[in-house]
């Protein structure tokens, strides 16, 4: 029997971040004239980074009507087969609606089992689906689906072989905290840690560092439930077939268990600060090498590139720390300039927005709502951009932390995503295809006004082993990420 209750592992602040968003864009909506939407196209015509399938478990809804993930119900125990399950992605930018019995929970792997077997005779469709991060929606298909949030046990932690086994719908954060016991971490994330282990896995998802491959190749071995051959084991001794099923996308079947390997627990020195376009250009290949995780987000009508690295903490940090947080003492507060805006915007509403008001809010939400006034006005844009570019400026300095917390962050509001991985030489000797698509990029944006607000965000990884990860290639190759 399956279970068919909506799954709220989303926790209750990110619903609240989303509300206080969606309030500061109502606001916004009022003072704007064009009439626009801002809730929903506040982040059109952006390039945002955005590469997981799956992320936090489903926030579903089971009645006829079509209600958003903020606004989703309990269930009545009488419902009936033809309601439907309208599923809303992380961002809120995709719905799609599924039929209650074309829409599974399996509690169990026979669970699973049955209903890929019974799919399969009967030609029906079936996407397995993480917990929705994608903002593309890539695992949505209204014919049918297959969610793995209550298949997420911690199976197995080895410390002596610094593996980790669990099964698919196990969440990234849920596995960090289960290593963190034994002083053990996962070896790279992809920013947000509510992803499903299976979704984290299968679509390629990657963190940032020249020599530090996309997470699924860190894969050791994963059961994946296949419609013809059943559940089947796979290692890397199965050669082609295992390297195909690591990011197979739920192509292959689906995926019920996966093995990691992991890495101790560590602590990362952070330092985040500004670059002009040139010194990013020309710096670029000392940073990628110097520096064991880095990724920089540059912001469109701006020069100005903001840079974050990590390295493993050192006897140097603490002296690094204290002297930042000096530096620092009684400069303004970073999130001035955007609230500063906002107040500016906002004070012929029927609710000018105020200090008080606006203390709570973080940056994602300040922008989101900063975009919401005109989203589609490139002189609008340019000026978000502005003082986001002035907030980096006063964020800069250094943190120690852990590196699961360090290697997670907020990405910011509502996403429409298009990124791209593409090869750039290697390790040794970057070809320099990177910074090339980024000054074609910004010159093409810039030059035809297109309304880009930042970050477009730029990140590197070693190559993949797996077939069909975009960074799939040769031993020691550089790859790039843009989105």
């Amino acid at each position: 029997m399956f279970l068919r209750t909506a799954n709220r592992h989303c926790t209750s602040q990110r619903v609240k971040n989303l509300l206080d968003a969606r309030a500061l864009s109502s606001i916004a909506s009022n003072t704007n004239n064009s009439g626009s939407k801002s809730w929903h196209v506040a982040s059109s015509g952006a390039f945002l980074v955005g590469s997981a399938v799956a992320a936090i478990s489903l926030l579903s809804d089971r009645t006829q009507k079509n209600r958003t993930l903020l606004e989703a119900a309990p269930l009545n125990q009488d419902e009936c087969e033809d309601e439907t399950t309208n599923i809303v992605n992380w961002s809120g930018t995709h719905a799609v609606n599924v039929l209650n019995k074309n829409y599974y929970e399996p509690e169990t792997t026979a669970e699973l089992e049955q209903i890929v077997a019974k799919c399969h005779e009967d030609g029906q469709p079936l996407r397995p689906v993480g917990s929705a991060l994608s903002p593309n929606a890539i695992s949505f298909n209204a014919g049918g689906m297959v969610s793995l949030a209550n298949l997420d046990r911690i199976i197995k932690i080895d410390k002596e072989n610094m593996t980790v086994t669990v099964e698919a719908g196990a969440r990234v954060s849920q596995v960090i905290d289960a290593l963190r016991e034994q002083d053990l971490t996962l070896p790279n994330l992809a920013s947000i840690a509510e992803q499903q282990m299976g979704g984290f896995t299968q679509i390629g998802a990657h963190g940032t560092g020249a020599k530090i491959s996309p997470v699924d190749d860190f894969v050791t071995s994963l059961k994946l439930v296949t419609p013809a051959r059943g559940t089947v084991e796979l290692t890397p001794e199965d050669g082609e077939m295992f390297q195909l099923a690591k990011v197979g996308l739920g192509c292959l079947g689906v995926v019920s268990e996966v093995t990691m390997s992991c890495v101790p627990a560590h602590h990362l020195l952070e330092h985040t600060y500004v670059l002009t376009r040139s010194q990013a250009k020309k710096q670029i290949n000392n940073l990628l090498k110097k520096h064991k995780h880095i990724r920089y987000m540059w912001i469109p009508y701006q020069d100005t590139v903001v840079v974050v690295t990590n390295d493993p903490e050192d006897e140097n940090s603490a002296m690094l720390v204290e002297g930042s947080n000096k530096s620092k003492a009684g400069v303004v507060d970073s999130f001035k300039p955007l609230r500063d805006l906002l107040k500016e915007l906002s004070k012929d509403s029927k609710e000018p927005m105020t200090d008080e008001t606006l203390q709570e809010k973080g940056f994602g939400e300040l922008r989101d709502a900063l975009l919401s006034f005109k989203p589609l006005s490139g002189d609008h844009v340019k000026r978000v951009n502005e003082v986001e570019a002035e907030f980096w400026k006063l964020s800069e300095g250094y943190q120690i932390r852990p590196s699961d917390e360090l290697l997670q962050f907020d990405c910011g509001g509502q996403q429409w995503v298009f990124e791209v991985c593409f090869p750039t030489g290697t390790y040794q000797r970057n070809a320099g295809h990177d910074m090339q698509f980024m000054e074609d990029l910004l010159k093409k944006i810039e030059s035809d006004k297109i309304p880009a607000h930042a970050p477009i965000e730029q990140r590197w990884s070693a190559n993949s082993n797996s077939l069909m990860s975009p960074a799939h290639g040769p031993d020691g190759g550089l790859h790039c990420w843009v989105g």
